[in-house]
């Protein structure tokens, strides 16, 4: 049986339209968002959240940002510097900063342990104003503010942040992109985590069409994967100490339909490295009419187009996906060790507001590497009231070898936000896969999700419930063959005790009161409804057989009653009127065997045989009336 999969759920007082786990603390969450500057009187906020209890969710800091400027409406969690664990964010400034230019988007906030400090107090930042800070075990102080972007453009906002995975000792790589409502341009810059304000600039990106989203993976020490997308190509580019000015290469281009009409082209909607050769892509089709994950291979060296190696069609209930998350459960220990044998976790959000599981295995066989089908195993439905804007999964770090029973349970989670205020965590216990299972599998512990897929549930279903038919069937026939009347095949009165024989055999019993016609007939004068008895006409020669044998002390007579038919025994030199079968005319005849056929006692088949010898009493020359009720 499947473990069940925790969740906890917390409510806050603003709108959060992002969140991020801390890459080195997978129990510490990140959430941002905000009411915007100077709209509907809601604060903006940047929130940390404790999340090591699988049912509760603790707030252990938080920070009111100015409500004169944006609602913080992206954020990554990077890594340390010095006590502080940095979080970049994109907060646009006051509508007054942004209409003379001076949109200092790109944040910087440090969150440190709070050193002991009670009470309600301020941090300030290394530059820009103090944030409030509220009794809690951490405090959040920004740390820096630029502006990255090089349009001036008014409506512009930095709608995507992504960071490359932490490394020690190696610089993370981001990206910010703009966001926009007019702005015929898009922007993409790239930066290194190396200094704060500004940041190091890795070169960027312009485009006529806005990213829709862009990642990045580590290939060795200072050599990284950048790609990104828009609505309808992939590019890839290489990011080296010399490459930075270097423009990016199309890789893949969705292909349109070849409808006469109008086309109908699908559009990414968001996209994550999985291996430095393997891209993963979800996919909307066209006019809302479904989603895809898709896995392209990309070509040896990067260069050329790519390949779908995998495509899954999502559950028709998903008519449009609106974000992603993906979770490498056996990450290489360095930048620049190949990855090995290892399980992605794919968490994709629908419109619907669901949360969809699915997992692809990676297999590694020397230099080949190969995907197998995604599977879905697990849907979440209504997780949040209002429409699903972020989800993030942690950082999962597999234990130190060797996996032992002191070995603690290891879990993935799933962080959730969405504009109705809410966020919610998902645990997934993860299991080991036993190392000796694949020869050249890496010297490290590899975990998988620990939950059947759909499949395999809907499977084992079946196949339990033709083994309980299977059951059933063998329990009743032993029944019947021990009753008798079936052909034997399992030989179940060889197999049962004969006190078990005795209890299954034994005849049926009929309720208390319950006359059978035969057992009616020995009370002489006694008048039976036959009305209230159903006996059949199978049994009737039994009844027929008991008239014609009459008793020692009379013969019995079948007479007409006014309530039905009356069975009344006479003495032998006593007069009854009765005659018997063979001696009534033909028409006495026709009319007793129409009464007895209609009242459904007596049938052609079973010819006159068994009427003969029976006495009927005549009564007004229609001896064929005394049937009134039916037998």
């Amino acid at each position: 049986m499947a473990p069940l999969i925790p969740s906890a759920k917390a409510t806050l007082s603003y709108p959060l339209y992002a969140c991020d786990f801390d890459p080195l603390d997978a129990d510490r969450l990140v959430v941002g968002g905000g009411g915007g500057a100077g709209r509907s009187g809601v604060g903006n906020k940047i929130t940390v959240l404790d999340t090591s209890k699988s049912t509760e969710l603790i707030e252990v800091s938080e920070a009111d940002l100015s409500k004169d400027q944006d609602n913080v409406t992206s954020l990554a969690v990077g890594q340390r510097k010095g006590r502080a664990t940095l979080v970049y964010a994109g907060v646009n400034s006051s509508p007054q900063d942004v209409e003379k230019g001076r949109n200092t988007h790109f944040r910087v906030f440090g969150i440190e342990p709070a050193g002991g400090a009670k009470g309600k107090g301020k941090g300030k930042g290394k530059s820009g104003p103090a944030v409030e800070e509220k009794p809690s075990e951490y405090k959040i102080a920004e740390m820096g503010r630029s502006k990255l972007f090089e349009s001036k453009e008014k409506d512009i906002y930095q709608r995507i942040t992504r960071l490359s995975k932490p490394f020690p000792h190696q610089p993370q790589l981001g990206a910010v992109c703009t966001g926009r409502f007019t702005s015929p341009m898009s922007e993409i810059v790239l930066f290194d985590t190396s200094a704060i304000a500004p940041p190091n600039s890795r070169g960027g990106v312009q485009s006529n069409r806005e990213a829709v989203d862009v990642d990045f993976i580590q290939t060795g020490d200072n050599e990284y994967m950048f790609a990104y997308c828009d609505v309808h190509d992939v590019y890839v580019k290489k990011i080296t100490s010399k490459t930075d000015e270097d423009e990016p290469d199309l890789v893949y281009t969705t292909p349109g339909s070849r409808s006469p009409e109008k086309p109908a082209v699908p559009s990414f909607r968001a996209m994550r490295w999985l291996t430095k050769d393997l891209l993963l892509m979800l996919t909307n089709i066209s006019r809302d009419s479904g989603a895809v994950l898709q896995i392209l291979r990309l070509p040896p060296g990067g260069k050329g187009e790519c390949r779908i190696a995998q495509s899954l069609r999502l559950p028709d209930r998903i008519t449009k996906a609106t974000g992603m998350a993906v979770a490498n459960l056996t990450p290489p220990l360095n930048p620049s060790s190949p990855q090995d044998y290892t399980q992605f976790v794919i968490a994709v959000a629908g419109r619907d507001i669901s949360l969809s599981l699915f997992k692809v295995d990676l297999q590694v066989e020397g230099a080949i590497s190969l995907v197998t089908k995604i599977k879905a195993f697990k849907t979440f439905k209504d997780v949040h009231p209002m429409q699903i804007t972020s989800l993030a999964f942690s950082n999962f770090v597999p234990p130190t070898h060797p996996v032992t029973a002191s070995t603690p349970p290891q879990y993935l989670k799933l962080a959730s936000v969405g504009v109705s205020n809410t966020v919610v965590v998902h645990t997934l216990p993860l299991f080991p896969v036993p190392l000796s299972v694949k020869r050249g599998q890496s010297k490290t512990p590899r975990y998988v999700v620990a939950l059947p897929s759909t499949k395999a549930v809907f499977g084992g279903t079946v196949i339990l419930s033709i083994i309980g038919v299977l059951i059933a069937a063998i329990f009743i026939q032993g029944i019947l063959e021990v009753r008798g009347g079936v052909p034997v095949y399992l030989n179940a009165r060889s197999h049962l005790p004969v006190i078990w024989q005795e209890a299954l055999g034994r005849p049926y019993e009929f309720p208390p009161g319950y006359n059978t016609l035969t057992s009616a007939i020995p009370h002489p004068s006694g008048d039976v409804n036959y009305e209230e008895d159903s006996g059949s006409a199978v049994r009737l020669p039994d009844f027929f057989a008991k008239l014609k044998q009459g008793s020692s002390e009379g013969v019995y007579v079948l007479k007409e009653g006014p309530g039905g038919v009356k069975v009344a025994m006479h003495g032998e030199k006593e007069k009854h009127g009765g005659v018997k079968w063979e001696a009534l005319s033909r028409e006495q005849k026709e009319k007793w065997k129409g009464k007895l056929r209609d009242a459904g006692h007596w049938a052609e088949e079973m010819g006159e045989t068994v009427l003969k010898g029976v006495v009927f009493g005549e009564i007004a020359g229609a001896v064929g009336q005394a049937v009134a009720g039916g037998l």
